[in-house]
Parts: structure tokens; C-alpha cells; sequence
């Protein structure tokens, strides 16, 4: 079994703070860039009389990456939305097994979208944007690289659900209360 303190889990836990420190800057920046292209397209087009005529799908193909970024985000938190009016009230063994299988299914998911995310990246390759010479295959990269991530916290969250039991996602305050 893995020690808390080993000089393996240390690396883990320094790898994932970088790549964690990475995904967030990158998102931020991502819709800073967003932001400002959008303000810039708004000013160009309507105090200029001369819009910015790439700024619109340049902002639709950047905002694919902040997606895919804000998805690692919210698996990384395990944030993601989840519906526990039934699963909170069965014994902690099934809870884990149940977990578990969540896990597992978006582990299989993951793994897929890598797989065929490749073969849209290949396919991406054909094609460029039609406002700007952007290859689509940097669009389509996102894919690939964000699931294998995925599939990374997921395994970690599937060990972390058989090594330390499943999470409590019972309420803790709101407004229901």
C-alpha cells in the first residue's frame, strides 16, 4: 500500500499542484483573451465601422479549450454536479461500490474520446479555419490531452474511494436547510 508521506505520493502531489497551476492559468487566460477579443470585436465593428472579421471564430475555438479546461478544473475539485438523493441514504459499502462504477464509467469515457479524439486531431489536419490560417487540428488537440488528465484524477479518485472508503457528498448547508 502507498505511504501518505513516501517520496512517491511527494511527486504525485507536486506534479498534480503544477499541472493543476498550469490548467488554471492557461483557462485564465484563455478568457482573458476572450474577453478582450470580445470588447475588441464590440468597439471595431461599432465605433469603427470595420469589424474584426476572424474575431468570432477565433473566440468560438478558444472558448472549445476553456471548456475542456473548465472540465479538468471541476473533476481536479471533484465540483462536478451530482444528484445524491438516493445514493446518500444506502449503506457506505454500496456507496463505494456505486462510486466505484462511476469511476470506472467516466475512466472508459475518457479513454474513448482520447482514442477518437486522435482521429478527429487527424482528421482536423485537413482542415483550416475559413477566417484565419488556424489548423483545426489544434482545436481538436484540447480533447486528447484534457481526458487523459481525466482519466488520471478519475483513477486517483477510484483508488482514493477502495483506500479511504467514498465521499461524503451529503448536504453541508444551503439553502434547502
Amino acid at each position: 500500500m502507498l505511504q501518505e508521506n513516501s517520496s512517491f505520493m511527494k511527486g504525485v502531489r507536486k506534479a498534480d499542484k503544477i499541472v493543476g497551476t498550469i490548467v488554471d492559468w492557461l483557462a485564465i487566460i484563455l478568457l482573458t483573451f476572450i474577453f478582450i477579443l470580445g470588447i475588441a470585436q464590440v468597439f471595431w465593428r461599432w465605433v469603427l465601422n470595420n469589424p474584426i472579421v476572424w474575431s468570432e471564430e477565433m473566440i468560438r475555438l478558444t472558448y472549445v479549450w476553456v471548456c475542456y479546461l473548465g472540465w479538468v478544473i471541476a473533476e481536479r475539485s471533484d465540483s462536478h454536479i451530482r444528484i445524491t438523493a438516493i445514493s446518500s441514504r444506502l449503506p457506505v459499502s454500496v456507496q463505494k461500490w456505486l462510486q466505484a462504477f462511476c469511476h470506472v464509467l467516466c475512466i472508459i469515457m475518457c479513454v474513448l474520446m482520447v482514442r477518437y479524439g486522435i482521429d478527429l486531431i487527424k482528421e482536423g489536419m485537413k482542415r483550416t479555419a475559413i477566417s484565419f490560417p488556424m489548423n483545426y487540428a489544434v482545436v481538436y488537440l484540447m480533447g486528447p490531452i484534457c481526458n487523459a488528465l481525466l482519466v488520471i484524477y478519475e483513477i486517483a479518485q477510484l483508488i482514493e474511494c477502495f483506500v479511504k472508503g467514498p465521499r461524503d457528498y451529503s448536504d453541508k448547508g444551503g439553502d434547502e436547510q
